[in-house]
């Protein structure tokens, strides 16, 4: 995604809104904290100057007491409550950039799935979570950080101009020529930080791949077989070698910048120290007078320095900012316009591919899938999709079920172009089983079905697990509907694979789509739980038009007709039958399956037949 190069003013108008919005409370706070900022540090400055001019008047001691205790507790009711309400701001703070990291999850539910699938979309959606993954350097808890500090350094440094312009104008004139030469320094070093964000990325990302590599007990096995553990450590000095190189430039870089700053400082403090001490000195100065302004210069450095690094950290949060923005204010997939409702179609239907035609845009770069592609299935079809990895089948279900869009021709459902139908009602017209396994770690009839608790026909469920097989299998192992999937919880639920493959059957059968599709769903099995499932799944495809798609050909036995397609050609079709007489690429590729199969120990599907 190319991003837009907004202003910090934008940038603050967004969070302002969205503030204003989900959470009014950060924007008064923050507000409330500015001005207590700014009160407490004039406080601080006037502080030691009251109490000289007390003494130099030589103040009756209770006048003296009743003053600063006054001052005290003045001092002490504003830090008070300043930092206080300075803990409430940072947990709504941190509460608020969780909702964000969250509203960027749901957001990429919503978005076109082919951008949520291609790799610019994940890389989108990866930056926008990692810039609010970072505690209080997150994009909208730093943006509030830092405009509350510069608001507060900028009212303070205006109250701080009128007390050192009435002593010379033209000190707060070179101390401000001095702060300039101070921020293009910073802004210097933040072009430079930004220029290195691409290599951080990089080297980011292989440091995390090796360390949740290394820690990933599923690849215990395997490293400790094939003696991994040295070639490993290899590969991670070499990534962390690389990581503290670019650390190491950026360290050297930085702490020159930063010398040349301090030098600048120096010469700047001294010059107006000397100037002070020249004027007491004189006589035209009192005691208490030059511990105001000292402490007033002392600040306003300070003060100018801190809004120079403000602005150049402002400007970074700004672009951080940028990448949720952009992801937040995505365009979203229109799921319910249609002129045509899918309870106008009689069931079962038919589905026609009639000269489509798809390719993948990445990187500029277009890979053809499909050109005119037809194929009809006929309304309560049993269709074997078959062919080697790569081939394009998954790509054809995804079109069909209305992920992606033909780029030329028409998908058609009883005729109809399946485009007039809502992208809801398409989704739910069909009951898929894909071959990556998804169960959510909630509750057992949440996880299977993929709704909430309220939502579920408990009846409907048990029913639908006793057609998979599923319900004595729960029963007997003494697991129940309320413990949860995976191990997040103590007691959770992990079953094997051909249980879990009837588990997604279940969810297929609570679905009742209109058309069964089975995506490479016993690619992870091995032959006889491979055969169990499809037994299951012939059964549940009576009198429903249905797709079955494998590279491997256990589905084609009960099929009523094959489609081979090889890199987005149909180069067979036809029955088992008529496909092993023609003595082609399928029946090749039957033959040396079958023999796996045989020696397995599992019937071929001319021994079925």
């Amino acid at each position: 995604m190319k991003r837009k190069r907004r202003s910090i003013a934008s940038s603050l108008r967004f969070w302002v809104k969205y503030y204003l919005k989900n959470n009014p409370s950060i924007f008064w706070i923050t507000v409330a904290c500015i001005l207590l900022d700014s009160v407490f540090q004039m406080l601080a400055l006037y502080f030691p100057k009251v109490t000289l001019a007390l003494i130099e008047e030589k103040a009756a001691p209770q006048r003296l007491a009743l003053v600063l205790a006054g001052y005290t507790l003045l001092y002490l009711a504003a830090r008070g409550i300043s930092q206080g309400v300075e803990a409430h701001n940072g947990w709504t703070l941190n509460w608020e950039r969780q909702r964000v990291v969250f509203q960027t999850f749901l957001k990429s539910l919503r978005v076109d799935y082919a951008y949520t699938e291609s790799e610019e979309g994940r890389n989108d959606f990866r930056k926008a979570v990692e810039v609010q993954n970072r505690g209080d350097g997150s994009a909208s808890s730093r943006f509030a950080y830092i405009v509350r500090s510069l608001a507060s350094t900028v009212i303070t440094f205006v109250l701080y101009s009128t007390v050192l312009g009435s002593l010379n104008v033209w000190m707060v004139l070179l101390l401000l020529a001095l702060a300039g030469i101070g921020y293009l320094m910073d802004l210097r070093e933040n072009r430079f930080q930004n220029s290195l964000r691409d290599q951080e990325a990089v080297t980011e990302k292989h440091y995390l791949y090796m360390k949740s590599a290394m820690g990933n007990a599923a690849a215990a096995k395997d490293i400790r077989i094939f003696n991994m553990g040295p070639w490993l450590r290899k590969r991670l000095d070499g990534v962390v070698a690389s990581r503290e190189k670019l650390e190491w430039r950026k360290a050297v870089w930085v702490w020159k910048n930063g010398f040349w700053g301090r030098t600048l400082n120096l010469i700047r403090d001294l010059g107006a120290y000397a100037y002070l001490i020249y004027m007491a000195a004189s006589g035209d100065m009192t005691v208490s007078d030059f511990v105001l302004y000292f402490g007033a210069i002392t600040g306003f450095s300070g003060f100018v320095r801190e809004v120079a690094s403000s602005l150049a950290s402002l400007q970074q949060a700004s672009e951080d900012t940028e990448w949720v923005r952009s992801y937040l204010e995505r365009p979203e997939e229109d799921v319910t316009s249609g002129d045509r409702h899918i309870s106008e179609l009689a069931q079962p239907v038919s589905i026609e591919f009639r000269d489509v035609g798809f390719s993948y845009q990445a990187g500029g770069n277009r890979t053809e899938v499909f050109s005119h592609l037809n194929l009809q299935i006929k309304a309560g079809e049993k269709l074997a999709l078959v062919g080697a990895n790569g081939a394009g089948k998954t790509t054809l279900v995804k079109l069909l079920c209305g992920f992606y869009e033909p780029e030329e021709g028409a998908i058609l459902l009883n005729g109809i172009n399946a485009r007039e139908f809502p992208k809801a009602e398409r989704y739910a017209f069909f009951s898929v089983v894909f071959q990556e396994m998804f169960f959510p770690p909630t509750r057992m009839d949440e996880s299977i079905t993929l709704r909430e608790k309220e939502d579920i026909d408990q009846e409907r469920l048990r029913e639908a697990l006793e057609k998979a097989g599923m319900w004595d299998v729960l029963q007997e192992k003494g697991i129940t509907m309320d413990q949860y999937m995976g191990n997040l919880k103590n007691k959770g639920v992990e079953l094997s694979g051909g249980q879990n493959q009837r588990l997604l059957l279940a969810r297929a059968l609570y679905q009742n789509g209109a058309v069964l599709v089975l995506d490479e769903p016993t690619a992870a099995l091995d032959p006889i739980a491979e055969s169990q499932v499809y037994d299951a799944y012939q059964e549940y495809s009576h009198d429903r038009t249905s797709i079955f798609i494998s590279h491997r050909l256990a589905s084609t036995g009960f099929s009523d007709r094959i489609v081979m397609l090889e890199k987005g050609k149909i180069v067979e079709m036809g029955t088992h039958q008529e496909l092993m007489e023609k003595n082609g690429a399928y029946a090749q590729m039957y033959q040396v399956q079958s023999s796996y199969y045989q020696e397995s120990g599992v019937s071929t599907d001319t021994e079925r037949d």
